[in-house]
Order: structure tokens, then sequence, then C-alpha cells
């Protein structure tokens, strides 16, 4: 067991079905997890019945959502913005029928297969914050993060009465009550105290629950420094190379000032040019002059503090910069397995590396995959897939992602939705339905845009599957095509800021043959919503008129517009924001 102690609030009482909500923003971090979540506590003397939202410190926009009863039945939803940044509201409907989940009021997921009957006990309200063992899961833990906090502005629960409820789907539940954490309620809550199990590096202590300006804030800290404090100064994790950019993250949130002063980044034979906070606000972007891409540079910090009252300073140190080389296209990924033919062999994406996954195992087989000649790349699968990320420059690609479903033998037992950049591609694969086992099926993506110098993709699933290692989105291989490059200066504005325009979403995504834009406004003024092909080249003015402060939204058809991805920009007074979306005819 390490020496780090975590934080958990429980319910007094069980609860059986229900609407169940909370607001909050959770820590960042690799190898840690926030969450709001109902969970029998009785077990094993009664069934496991479990139902998760959880918040994975590594992923920015992914929610895990989950039912547990003999095994997990996991979606790892993708997210149209940084979860974070900022309050959100997360909850799930809990019936004897279904378990769906919504975000900011939303539904986006539901599951409705057998295994919802045997959620039938009562569970307790739970939110704690952790670092699990599973580095295939959480990413790998790394105690400089610490201390960590996620911060619960409120949670509330309904109960289920179908056909005389006030709120909820077809108004089937009834609201109880509603905790905005002003005091610490000791008729409804208790703090874990001295509690972990078996994958918890940390230990639940009671110290580390606080209640503190109108939140309940779940603390993640060393063995010394308990409770809601801050005495750690910032440290750089690593810092990173591209081109006369260099790329600085930080052990947590900084200061925005001292963070952003030049003098307190320092390497020898290269200026610095200009240092920016990102909005993550652990991440620092240098832009340098005279940087040699075959040289080895140190890069010394000093100075800089964290945002914590009052700072911690940094005194000193140095990071060696990763100066890499860039990738050659097209790229060729034996997903689980070594290198092959023009297979590059595959590896966990991290800092350091060009390419990688993140989540999963990795499993094999000897059965003979048919409808190919290259048997041992459909062999080898990647199971539990989240994310694959590949460095490439801003331009437009294609990918082959090559699959064969090797377990299952029967429809609807594993599919899964595939996004490209921020939009859907693909919308409940199932291998299995379209080719049968152990035969190779391909799927190719074409329009690919990517602005920020890395193609990112996620995996969701709609059937999970069943146990562990053969469960969840796969990958047996992929093959990146680089159709065409170009500059930031070419093409729509792709410029993403956060500030006047908080949200900027489209639904549904891909569509046919129309899509509500909804966006909203904290200041009143001048918007326009133009369409753009993935070349720059207008081909629709949807919005260009006066906005008032609030939510908005519009529906737009697409007429006799050809299917492929398009960009949708809105402009509102200075702020800029970009979606992809995809026409499919």
């Amino acid at each position: 067991m390490g020496a780090e102690r975590g934080a958990e609030l429980r319910t007094l009482d069980s609860l059986l079905y229900g609407k169940f909500e909370a607001r909050y923003k959770p820590a960042q971090g690799e190898g840690l997890v926030s969450s709001f979540f109902v969970y029998n506590d009785d077990y094993p003397n009664t069934p496991w019945v479990e139902i998760d939202i959880e918040l994975l410190g590594r992923f920015p926009r992914v929610v895990d959502m989950n039912t547990i009863t003999n095994t997990s039945h996991l979606r790892t939803h993708f997210n149209p913005f940084n979860t974070h940044l900022d309050f959100f509201e997360y909850g799930f409907e809990w019936t004897p029928d279904y378990v769906a989940w919504f975000i900011n009021g939303e539904e986006v997921y539901r599951q409705t297969a057998d295994h919802v009957e045997d959620l039938n006990h009562s569970a307790k309200i739970m939110m704690n914050i952790w670092n699990p063992v599973y580095d295939d899961w959480v990413g790998f833990w790394d105690e400089r993060v610490l201390p960590r906090f996620a911060y619960y502005d409120w949670v509330r629960y309904a109960s289920y009465t179908p056909g005389s409820g006030d709120t909820g789907t077809n108004n089937d539940f009834t609201h109880q009550w509603q905790d905005d954490f002003s005091e610490f309620d000791t008729t409804r809550w208790e703090k874990s105290d001295n509690h972990t199990w078996n994958g918890n590096q940390s230990i639940f202590i009671t110290e580390n629950a606080v209640f503190d300006d109108g939140y309940l804030i779940l603390c993640l800290t060393d063995d010394e420094h308990i409770g809601y404090q801050d005495q750690t100064k910032p440290y750089g994790l690593w810092a990173r190379a591209k081109g006369d950019t260099i790329t600085v993250r930080f052990s947590e949130e900084l200061d925005p000032e001292s963070s952003q002063m030049v003098n307190n980044y320092f390497i020898t034979g290269v200026s610095v040019l200009s240092a920016t906070l990102m909005p993550n606000q652990r991440t620092v972007k240098l832009n340098v002059s005279g940087l040699m891409p075959d040289s080895t540079y140190n890069l010394t910090l000093l100075g800089i503090k964290d945002d914590a009252q009052p700072p911690n300073t940094q005194l000193g140190e140095w990071l060696q910069i990763d100066m890499p080389q860039p990738l050659s296209f097209p790229l060729m990924f034996n997903n689980a397995g070594g290198g092959f033919d023009d297979y590059s062999s595959d590896q966990l994406w991290s800092s350091s590396v060009e390419y990688g996954y993140m989540n999963g195992n990795y499993q094999f087989t000897d059965e003979e995959i048919n409808n190919t000649t290259q048997e041992d790349i459909y062999r080898s699968s990647l199971n539990r897939v989240v994310s694959y990320k590949v460095r490439a420059p801003n331009g437009i690609y294609s990918t082959t992602i090559k699959l064969s479903e090797n377990y299952y033998n029967d429809g609807g037992e594993r599919s899964f939705d595939i996004f490209a950049e921020d939009s859907m591609w693909v919308s409940a694969l199932d291998v299995y339905t379209l080719a049968g086992q152990y035969n190779a099926f391909d799927t190719t993506l074409t329009g690919i845009r990517v602005d920020d110098g890395i193609l990112d993709f996620y995996f969701s699933a709609v059937d999970y599957g069943e146990g562990y290692e053969y469960a969840g989105p796969f990958l047996n291989a992929m093959v990146i095509e680089q159709d065409s490059i170009f500059s930031l200066e070419t093409g729509p504005d792709i410029i993403l800021r956060e500030g006047q325009i908080d949200i900027f979403e489209n639904y549904p995504n891909p569509f046919n043959p129309s899509t509500t834009f909804r966006y909203s406004i904290s200041n009143q003024g001048k918007s326009e919503l133009t369409l753009y092909t993935v070349t720059g080249q207008q081909v629709s003015q949807i919005i260009k008129g006066y906005s008032t402060v609030g939510n908005h939204q519009v529906v737009w058809s697409s007429g006799d517009l050809s299917s492929g991805l398009y960009i949708a920009k809105l402009v509102h007074n200075t702020d800029i924001k970009t979606k992809k979306i995809l026409l499919v005819k």
C-alpha cells in the first residue's frame, strides 16, 4: 500500500431505483479517478450492484459509464467538452427496465440488456477520489501530482415513481432532496474512515472529505499533508519540441502570471519568445527560435508558481527536452503485435512517442483468419481500447481500421462507436454481424481533418461483451494515409478558445438530412454560424445576426450537399469555435 490518502462520502441509507445526479469538477492527472455512483455495500451477502460515473484524470473528454453485476458493462463515452475545466452535471436513471446516463440534463446512453434485471438490490450513493493500481485503465500513477482535489457542488436524488412523478423521463421520478453541501449533514452522509480494497493504492480518511465554501471537496494527498491544503511546489513532468514550439507539462495547475513570463524559462543557445498557459492550466506552450533538430537541450524552470492560496513557488528545475523525429507516411501499425512486414509494433501513448494507444490489453489467437493474406496482423488484437493517437502535421488523412472478431460467435455481443477527432464516424460497429468470426474486415475513414498536430481516435462500447480480456472496442491493425497537409493560415479559422461561447455542439452527428446546432452565450452580441468544406470553401451561411445571453439552437437542413465531412464555425463577437460534422446520405 502506498502513502496516498483518498476520500469517500456515502449515504447512510441504501436506495433502490431512482434518478441520481451530481454537479462536479473532477481532478486532473494520470492514474486517478473522481467518481459518482451507487454501490451495494452489503456485497457479498447480497449480489453486486454498482452503477458508475467515473471521470479519469487522464481523459479530458471521456466519461466512464458502467454497470457491474457479475461483470462490467462499460461505455467509455466520448464527450464534446473538456470535463476537467469546469463544473458539469452528470447523472443516471436506475429502473427495473433500464439504466440511462445523462450529461447536463440530456440522455447520452442507455442499457436495457438482461443484466439490468440483476440490478435489483438497494445501494448507497457514493463519491470518491482514488488512484487505482490498474494502469491499463487509468494510466501510470506519479505521486508528484499530489495533492489533487475533486469539487462537488451538489447531489440530488429522486425516487422511482412510475406514472406519478414530477421529474425525469416521462415524469417517472419524484424529487426527494438536494444537498448543496453548505455543511456536513450527518443525518444523510458518512465519511469513509481507514477504508480501502484490493486495487486501491490509497486509504480513505475522514480528514480528506472537506466541506468548504459551499462545496464538498474530496482530497487525494500524501500521508503527511492531509486535508484541503497545497504545500507542494509545481514540477515540470516533461518537455517536448516540435518545430519552433516546446510543450511543457506540469504536475498541477499554474498561476497564469508567473507561468507566462518568458524569463522563467531558459534554454542554452535558444531564445524563448513567448510562453502561453493552455486552458487546462497544466500545460505551457513556448515559442522559441534557434532550436536545432539534431541537438540536445535542457530546459531550466525557475520561479513558476501554482494556483494555490498562498501559491507555492518552484525554486529551480531542469528537464531534458524530447527532440523526436517526425513520422513518415503512410503509417502501418500492428495493434497488439510486433513488427510484421511493413507494420510497426504497437506501443503505449506517452509524451515521448509519436503514436500509441491509451487503455487496453493484448489478446492472441492461433485460429486461421479468412479473407486475408496477412493473417498475423488479424490474430493479435488490442481489446478495451479507449483512444489511439498519432502525431501528424495539420492536414487531411484517411485511415483504414483492420478488424477480426476472434472471440464472440454471435451478433449483438460486442459493438462500438468510432470517433475521429471530435466527430462520430462509425456507429455501433458489430464486426461479427458484418463479417462473422475469424474473418478479416476493413473499414476506411476518409477526409479526417487534423488541426492540432495530433490525429485522435476514440472508441465507445455500445455492447461491451463479457469478462475482461475480450471485451469492449478492439483493434487489430491500422493504416494511416496522409492525403494533404496545410498550415493553420489556410482554410477556415480553427482557433479554439474558451470565452463568451460556453457550448457549441450539434445533434445528431453524423446526420441526414438535418441537424440541430446548439450554443450557449455568456455575453450578448453578433453571431455567425458558417459551414465550410474541409478544404476551406464556404458552402452555407446558417446564422448571421444578434444573439442574446442564454441558450440558442437552430435546425439546419443539408439540402443538395453531398455526403462528407464539413467544418462548422461559430463566431460570436471575438470568440471562435469550430466543430466537425458528418453528412451521410
